[in-house]
């Protein structure tokens, strides 16, 4: 999507590969035009969807490599219980290796009967591809998830996917060059991180460390001002489907770019956040050259492998700031992972049995727990170990949608980089963000 224009000054970082709403999107914009081959086709098949050897087969696949550890274990004990249904796991390391495999799968009639449905959730599932899991699980199955994660995969009254691990995002600081600028507690407002960020900033310190690259990355700090602009977590679901009246151009909108832009014209991110890749930001926080890191629940996991064992310690995260002091911290929230079960598949039933058995209880909490990850579960959320995940957890209520998975949505953040990089103004931005949706929509409104 984004095509950088500038190098930025930062190192590279983390090795993993990391379970967020960025690589999903990065990888979405290139994967899922990806051409269909009939020796792809055979060679991602894994296996019939019909019963085996007297077995229901039922074939996950994902991307999700945060419990490709603790997973396998789960479902030998899940198989233990239900010697009828056989299990095959098949965990890709990417989303670029995921895609095609599942493209190829929907072209050829052969879908798994568990898999991440990526941002083709909402599609799949209006295709008659994805089976909606509110007729076949009940409303008391989807009650203890979160209303950001079941939001994200409904419409139309039905619901086509489970949220697998929840996230908000929030700001990571180092209290110690907060003690250094005369930095006095967490900022509340805007008005009052843009305060702190100039003093951090006359340190010869970056303030807050973020990566708007490629450009669907900067609609993670972007379409949370939308809710604080509207105190409506509902508004941007409605423009993610072009409802009538919800335009790119509305106000809200318009306002929420003001902010930004105002946001960064304080310089409160580093120069060339447009040209700065998740890893790198995440290491200019951690290895001191930045003050402060807007990121999401991902990065503690992320910092217990790569920051040393003191930085783990010190560091602290904050809310999001308001709107205004007394608003709500809106923050960005939604299951950059989730579940769909195949609609055709003759083993639907044993896939729906096994889905029921990953997320009772018991048995989430424990893969959540042991894979450092954020639960979609109010129930599992309760049980969180890490202190870190805890906290942020904490958020959740104040969550909100932030990823574009209405038709055309996601190139909406093309046009946004040009705030970052101060190119163009709020009104012309809007204009743009528009006509590239509507474009990559394919249409008209």
């Amino acid at each position: 999507m984004h095509s950088n224009s500038g190098e930025s000054p930062l190192g590279s970082a983390f090795s993993r590969v990391q379970l967020d709403r960025r690589t999903l999107l990065r990888a979405g914009a290139a994967g899922l035009g990806a051409a269909t081959t009939a020796s792809l086709l055979a060679a991602c098949s894994g296996g019939s969807s019909s019963a085996s050897g007297g077995k229901a087969t039922v074939r996950v696949w994902s991307w999700y490599t945060d419990s490709k550890d603790v997973l396998p274990q789960v479902v030998k004990d899940f198989e233990d219980k239900h010697p009828n249904i056989s299990v095959q796991l098949r965990t890709f390391g990417t989303p670029d290796q995921y895609l095609p495999a599942l493209t190829a799968a929907v072209s050829g009639g052969d879908v798994p009967e568990i898999f991440a449905p990526h941002v083709r959730a909402l599609t799949y599932g209006e295709q008659g591809i994805s089976a909606d899991l509110k007729k076949d699980l009940g409303s008391d199955f989807l009650t203890d998830f979160f209303d950001a994660e079941n939001q994200e995969y409904s419409t139309g009254g039905k619901q086509y996917a489970v949220g697998w691990e929840a996230q908000t995002f929030g700001i990571f600081y180092n209290p110690d060059i907060f003690s250094q600028a005369g930095v006095d507690g967490e900022p509340e407002t805007w008005d009052d991180l843009i305060a702190a960020a100039a003093k951090i900033n006359a340190l010869g310190k970056s303030s807050v460390a973020f990566s708007a690259n490629p450009g669907t990355s900067a609609l993670d700090f972007f379409l949370p001002l939308i809710t604080q602009v509207t105190d409506d977590p509902t508004w941007f679901l409605k423009l993610d489907n072009l409802e009538k009246g919800y335009t790119w151009t509305s106000d809200p909108v318009v306002q929420a770019l003001e902010l930004n832009d105002k946001i960064v014209k304080a310089k409160v991110f580093q120069p060339g956040t447009t040209g700065t890749s998740g890893d790198q930001a995440t290491q200019a926080f951690y290895t001191g050259s930045a003050a402060m890191l807007f990121a999401g629940s991902w990065i503690p996991q992320g910092l217990i492998q790569n920051a040393t064992p003191d930085f783990v310690k010190k560091y602290k995260i904050m809310k999001t700031p308001a709107i205004r002091s007394g608003a709500r911290h809106w923050t960005a929230d939604q299951a950059g992972a989730g579940f769909a079960v195949s609609e055709t598949s003759k083993n639907k039933e044993a896939a729906l049995e096994l889905l029921k058995y990953l997320y009772s209880p018991d048995v989430y909490s424990k893969l959540m727990n042991d894979s450092n990850a954020m639960p979609a579960t109010q129930s599992a959320v309760d049980r969180i170990a890490n202190p870190q995940v805890k906290l942020m957890a904490s958020w959740l209520p104040d969550g909100c949608p932030h990823i574009p998975f209405g038709p055309g949505s996601s190139a909406a953040g093309d046009p946004l980089t040009k705030i970052f990089d101060q190119k163009a103004g709020p009104s012309e931005v809007a204009k743009e963000m528009q006509q590239a949706v509507l474009n990559a929509k394919g249409g008209t409104q």
